[in-house]
């Protein structure tokens, strides 16, 4: 940034989640449209020319939201031809297929409706099952489910313990990348009944996660 204004209409926006491409060529990200009624957001993608090395960006308009308040769910098939997405209160994921050649996505489909909570933060493992961070903000503990794109089966969950509700995204690390580390928040939480809130978490599992594709600059 070279100190330019982010918030020109002065509303409470703000950038809510974004991931690289597995080419690291381009950052997809959205935002949140910060509790106001009517605010709708845009998805943006990010590339840096590599002779030049200047940063542009362009909105992705072919995720065809205009409806769009809390941006979340980014991430990519291991193939990087699938993009996941959501729109937070809508509690849909939903796949795209993806041109890691030229960024651009087609083919908009259903591929995961939430019963409890909603979609947050998501990451992709080896086997190409979706890890998503599941968020219910105070209406009991939050969950980690492991879903099937192809058929929007859930086949594993981690649930949270100390009740802590707001799970806000999760990615894999460790040296064999079989360890789920897990983001919360605590916004607006009881800190007796969840003492952990805004934490973060830590489970090893019988699954194997990717690297993460870095910026490239």
């Amino acid at each position: 940034s070279a100190g330019e204004c982010v918030t020109p209409l002065g509303q409470p926006t703000r950038l809510n989640d974004g991931r690289c491409d597995r080419t690291g060529k381009r950052f997809v990200c959205g935002g949140f449209y910060g509790d106001v009624k009517g605010n709708t957001m845009k998805v943006f993608q990010c590339e840096c020319n590599g002779t030049t090395k200047q940063l542009s960006h362009w909105e992705l308009d072919s995720v065809e939201m205009p409806d769009l308040e809390v941006t979340n769910s980014t991430c990519f098939s291991p193939d990087g031809q699938i993009m996941y997405f959501t729109n937070s209160p809508k509690q849909v994921i939903y796949s795209y297929r993806y041109d890691p050649a030229n960024g651009k996505c087609c083919e908009k489909k259903e591929v995961w409706k939430a019963c409890v909570g909603v979609p947050d933060g998501s990451c992709v493992d080896a086997g190409g099952f979706i890890w998503n961070a599941v968020w219910r903000d105070g209406y009991g503990p939050g969950m980690v489910n492991r879903i099937d794109p192809r058929n929007g089966e859930v086949v594993y969950t981690v649930h949270m313990p100390d009740g802590t509700s707001q799970v806000s995204c999760c990615c894999f690390g460790g040296r064999d990348l079989d360890i789920l580390f897990i983001s919360t928040a605590s916004v607006g939480r009881d800190g007796e009944k969840e003492p952990n809130a805004g934490g973060v978490y830590a489970v090893k599992l019988p699954f194997v996660g990717l690297p993460e594709s870095r910026f490239i600059a």
